[in-house]
């Protein structure tokens, strides 16, 4: 074999391993990008189940206020009629022992609503109905309204994106109630098989009543299996 055919094949066999290590690269940006191209529209069917693992909640009263750890369990039901969307949840918060005394909070919500679907992206936007049954019980019962119920009627806007068909970030801002407060909310899920995903959320949420501040922020995460 002369020198020039000698050449022709080493570059040949070089050509040949730029374009398999080249391959090698490009392989997984290329599948990262299919998915997230052809990646569907976030499921609103799904049943959930919540722990609230960190609420914090102050109320103020001009220069007086209080803070109070809280935390609990929710449950949520959700189902997609077409573009028509309902919800119901149920959450039961218990605080920390302060002053000998407990604070336990029962929020009942219904809400009805409209979605939109985009490529890889959902709207929607609820009017949430709530019911809070707030009770104290110990030695602060008898300072205090020992229960509080109260219902009221709110508004909520929020967006879902898929990244990819296992991972979604979301976002909702609203009013608990339509003429006070304002709520806000991050969340991320993550798809550990078809149908049942993790998620990770926040919420803050703020209400003011005449000279009367009130502050809910929590961290929950919870699990949901969605149809």
């Amino acid at each position: 074999m002369n020198s020039s055919h000698l050449s022709e094949t080493k570059s040949l066999i070089t050509k040949s391993l730029s374009c398999k290590f080249l391959a090698l690269i490009l392989a997984p940006l290329a599948l990262t990008l299919n998915n997230s191209v052809f990646a569907k529209s976030p499921s609103f069917t799904y049943v959930e189940l919540e722990y609230i693992a960190s609420g914090d909640f102050e109320i103020s009263n001009g220069s007086l206020s209080a803070d109070v750890d809280m935390d609990g369990f929710a449950l949520t039901g959700s189902a997609e009629l077409g573009v028509i969307l309902l919800q119901a949840s149920r959450f039961e918060l218990e605080s920390d022992t302060i002053f000998d005394s407990n604070l336990e909070d029962s929020i009942s919500t219904f809400a009805v609503g409209l979605t939109f679907e985009l490529p890889q992206t959902a709207l929607y936007g609820l009017v949430r109905a709530r019911r809070d049954e707030l009770s104290v019980s110990g030695a602060l019962g008898g300072l205090v309204d020992e229960e509080v119920d109260e219902v009221s009627v709110g508004l909520e806007a929020g967006v879902r994106f898929n990244l990819t068909d296992r991972f979604e970030l979301n976002a909702n801002i609203g009013s608990p109630a339509l003429d006070e407060g304002t709520s806000i909310g991050v969340g991320a899920q993550f798809m550990l098989t078809e149908n049942l995903g993790l998620n990770l959320k926040y919420n803050s949420l703020e209400v003011e009543a005449d000279d009367i501040t009130a502050d809910l922020q929590t961290t929950s995460a919870s699990i949901r299996f969605s149809f």
